[in-house]
């Protein structure tokens, strides 16, 4: 089903109705989501996530995320949630939106994407994103730093990437901390924005080796040496062998 599109006052909503019927700027609101009794949690970091309820009394155990956009940087010094308008299609929340509904539709485990919303401020805009939350997850950042890394899941995470690759999509921070593990260790692939499609070209190599150099980070944190065996099953999975 395509994804359809709503006014909203000083912007739009993009939005999958199978998901969410007729959204607002109420649902992208957190203090109006807090005061119906929807928030389930926060999560800490350079943006702003709820963990939220799609209805007050829902009971099915789905949760959504919702982020706000927010700048990191130097550039955040000047302000931390302002874009600079280019047009509707180049806003941060649609083409992310627009990407995840894609590489769903590929079948690759990515965050199924509920809505976004921009509200333009002069020639400035905001921007939120609705997705559903993925239950009983670990970061690979977690996973590694304490020396869990098993073979067969490096490998499974390599295959996760080159899944992604193949649909020519390129990750602008493919790190340890953006890929989840669930409980029946499922390689999911998080935090789009700024991706985008692009010919094959370098580009691939550069994003396997900004994972790799995540990987020895977050084990060098942790007072450990990224295992060489785990970096060869990865790549074993990311061509296939």
């Amino acid at each position: 089903m395509a994804l359809a599109r709503a006014e909203t006052t000083g912007g739009a909503i993009l939005y999958d109705p199978r998901r969410i019927e007729l959204p607002a700027d109420r649902d992208f609101d957190p203090k109006a989501i807090a005061e119906a009794g929807r928030v389930r949690g926060q999560a800490t970091g350079r943006g702003q996530v709820w963990f939220i309820t799609p209805r007050p009394d829902a009971a099915d155990g789905v949760q959504w995320v919702l982020r706000h956009y927010r700048r990191g940087g130097l550039v955040a010094r000047l302000s931390r949630d302002l874009y600079v308008w280019a047009g509707e299609a180049a806003t941060r929340c649609f083409a992310e939106l627009a990407l995840l509904d894609y590489l769903a539709g590929c079948g690759i485990a990515v965050p199924v994407p509920v809505a976004a919303r921009y509200v333009r401020t002069g020639l400035c805009y905001r921007a939120d994103l609705l997705t559903q939350a993925i239950p009983g997850v670990r970061t690979l950042a977690s996973i590694c730093g304490e020396g869990a890394l098993s073979g067969a899941l490096a490998s499974a995470v390599g295959a996760a990437v080159r899944l992604l690759h193949a649909q020519g999509v390129w990750h602008a921070d493919l790190n340890a901390h953006n890929v989840l593990i669930d409980f029946d260790d499922r390689v999911w692939l998080i935090d789009f924005d700024r991706a985008r499609l692009r010919a094959a070209g370098s580009w691939s190599a550069a994003n396997l080796a900004r994972l790799r150099r995540s990987l020895e980070k977050v084990s060098a944190a942790a007072g450990r040496e990224f295992p060489v065996a785990a970096w060869a099953a990865l790549q074993d999975g990311y061509v296939g062998s």
